[in-house]
């Protein structure tokens, strides 16, 4: 493997690693913005208000989401096997 294909093989990692973290993260994110915005309002600070709401949040858009993941980690891996395979 040269090292211009290992590079290759690294920067399609870090995209494929961005891409599917990306969706979970900017969703939690805004979860975090709105709940700190109602708690500001309110002016209810418990670290259980803001905890529990990103949890559940993160669990039901992992499990809607996950199918769309492994499918694109696993066409990830498909390529890397290739790249393997074929010795580019």
């Amino acid at each position: 493997m040269t090292i211009d294909a290992a590079h290759d093989l690294l920067q399609s990692a870090m995209m494929t690693i961005v891409v599917v973290a990306a969706p979970i993260l900017a969703v939690v994110i805004l979860v975090s913005l709105v709940v700190n915005v109602l708690q500001t309002m309110t002016q209810l600070h418990d670290h259980t208000l803001a905890f529990v709401p990103r949890l559940l949040v993160t669990a039901v858009l992992l499990l809607l989401l996950l199918p769309w993941m492994l499918g694109r980690v696993s066409e990830y891996a498909v390529d890397v096997y290739r790249a393997a395979g074929t010795g580019s």
